[in-house]
């Protein structure tokens, strides 16, 4: 199943709300954010100009293009997280929300359960129920 959480993305006075996956493997520097093709022209961003940089994923590399900052929050039912600024890029093919691990951190998820997706704030004591996945294809 693994854990997804229900985010707002923001940039440039477009908002939109999706589900991400919380991808704890997804190693970053920085607090990066994956936002799929579409939803990155929902977003507004520029796709004529995009600067292609390899990254090494699991027994491979890949093709990643850096689209720019965009702000980020998690929401529940009950909880608006700050919002905190990541670094969005997209690999074509890809088409879920991914958080980064600097991201995660950054917003404070805590992973109990990955197969069950369950997951929480850091210093809450209530377990979370992930949200369904949301694929943004064309």
């Amino acid at each position: 199943m693994g854990v997804r959480v229900k985010i707002q993305l923001k940039r440039d006075g477009r908002v939109e709300v999706t589900s991400a996956l919380v991808n704890s493997g997804y190693e970053a520097e920085r607090p990066e954010i994956h936002v799929p093709l579409a939803l990155a022209r929902r977003l507004g961003f520029k796709l004529e100009e995009l600067r292609g940089e390899t990254y090494k994923v699991v027994g491979a590399e890949v093709i990643t293009y850096a689209l720019g900052k965009v702000e980020v929050r998690v929401l529940t039912e009950d909880i608006a997280s700050d919002w905190v600024t990541a670094f969005a890029v997209m690999v074509p093919g890809e088409y879920e929300v991914l958080l980064s691990d600097a991201l995660i951190e950054l917003l404070e998820i805590e992973i109990i359960k990955p197969k069950s997706g369950l997951w929480r704030f850091k210093g809450e004591t209530v377990n979370r129920v992930s949200e369904e996945p949301r694929y943004w294809i064309e």
